[in-house]
């Protein structure tokens, strides 16, 4: 609670010096990490983003075994798609051509920047893709159009035992505005006929659907693939071990419908329940590993709240405010995962929110194992089939390395721009 209590005065006296004045330096909130018997960090990188991003060529990704990114059923190509919607995804899929663009970046190359871009003309080049830019000392993540994609990731497999932060602000993908979701021109920070094609569909309908109903950014991921790089929404949620995002969802399906109600919850310190609420929430989500769970959704979710920890109904932590900067942080200890995020919310004003789990605790963590020898029992296999591709959810013998990114995962969903900065990798100190 002293620390706590510590971290909110360091916030409150930040925001005070930058209300009169000369103007301040930018800064970061400052994370919290944890009890004084915590692991003693040492901070290996440390990259504000002042240097300007490569522009490499467009690489066309034609998909198959042989793609530099293929890796499951779930790939943009996919059994799972093609099993699912039949001629009518095969022809959709047919109708663009898919960039990619991959370059180092940070001390050493440690980082690496994914971006992906859409050719809906099919002339060699996409009319827009995601990027990054260096504006001012942040990273600027700019999403012009919901098929843009851009992360930025660790090259290498993280290690056994690590701590990633990094401060994210001016976030501007979608949301409500004074109650309203129609502002600035835009439909939930959409145009308002976007469709999230060709792969986002349901069983028995093979036409895509709107993509204005979802909208938002990834603050930091822990993946379960070796190459982490934008990809459709379904594979994402696939692939996540945990994961601090929002996604802005309460607008109705199709221009001019009416407001639906939001499919996510989140905790009301007043009523000490979760509220239907679809904007600006902030999440930390543990992915259930006890069973593979949802085709089209992926895993179930472990919810850290201020309430305690929820299952099943999604209830997520508190709401970012616009124009605020936030502090989000994973940490491995070799025996948990413990994720915290520290600014100025809508409900809990000033504070740090931290939450920890084991990789074991009932229910485990999605794909948990670094290496083949931290997979325990019991075995979580599931098989899966999808036409004729048979998958293996989580096999004896598998392992799962993991890795970082944040920015926008998704090429068939989001549009917007946020800035990320102050990305730190710290290590245990051993001397």
């Amino acid at each position: 609670m002293v620390r706590a209590r510590a971290v909110a005065r360091a916030i409150a006296a930040m925001a005070v010096a930058g209300g009169c004045g000369p103007a301040q330096p930018r800064t970061s909130p400052p994370p919290d990490r944890g009890s004084p018997e915590a692991i003693r960090w040492r901070r290996v990188h440390h990259e504000t983003f002042d240097a300007p991003f490569a522009r490499p060529p467009w690489v066309e990704d034609t998909y198959g075994d042989a793609s530099p990114y293929h890796v499951d059923a779930f790939d943009e190509d996919g059994a799972f798609f093609t099993q699912r919607g039949g001629a009518t995804f095969a022809a959709n899929l047919g109708r663009f051509r898919s960039f990619r663009s991959a370059s180092r970046y940070g001390e050493g190359g440690w980082l690496t920047v994914e971006l992906y871009g859409r050719d809906s003309d099919r002339d060699g080049v996409p009319e827009t893709g995601g990027r990054f830019e260096s504006v001012g000392g942040v990273a600027r993540l700019i999403s012009t159009r919901h098929y843009d994609g851009a992360i930025i990731r660790s090259t290498e497999p993280l290690p056994a035992r690590y701590r990633i932060e990094v401060t994210v602000g001016n976030i501007a993908f979608g949301g409500a505005r004074d109650g309203q979701w129609t502002h600035g021109g835009k439909v939930n920070g959409y145009d308002g006929d976007e469709l999230a094609d060709p792969w986002f569909f349901r069983d028995g309908d093979p036409t895509p659907r709107p993509a204005i109903t979802q909208n938002g950014v990834y603050f930091l991921c822990i993946t379960d693939y070796a190459r982490p790089a934008p990809h459709n929404n379904i594979f994402i949620h696939h692939h996540r071990k945990v994961v601090m995002d929002t996604d802005n969802n309460e607008y109705g399906p199709a221009p001019g419908a009416a407001v639906h109600g939001a499919w996510s919850k989140v905790w009301n310190p007043q009523t000490r329940r979760g509220e239907p609420d679809g904007s600006h929430y902030v999440s930390m989500l543990w992915l259930d590993g006890s069973g593979f769970g949802h085709d089209w959704f992926g895993n179930d979710f472990v919810s850290f709240t201020p309430g305690g920890w929820q299952t099943g109904d999604p209830v997520f932590t508190d709401k970012y405010l616009d124009g605020e900067r936030y502090r989000f942080a994973i940490e491995r200890d070799g025996e948990r995962y413990t994720m915290s995020v520290t600014g100025r919310f809508h409900h809990g004003g000033v504070t740090t929110y931290r939450g920890s789990r084991r990789f074991r605790e009932p229910p485990v963590t999605w794909h948990y194992n670094r290496t083949a020898g931290e997979y325990a029992p019991a075995d979580h296999d599931e098989v899966r089939r999808y036409g004729d591709v048979e998958l293996h959810t989580w096999p004896a013998g598998s392992a799962y390395p993991d890795h970082f990114f944040f920015g926008d995962p998704h090429i068939n969903f989001y549009e917007g721009t946020a800035e990320f900065d102050d990305l730190d990798l710290y290590l245990p100190d051993e001397r």
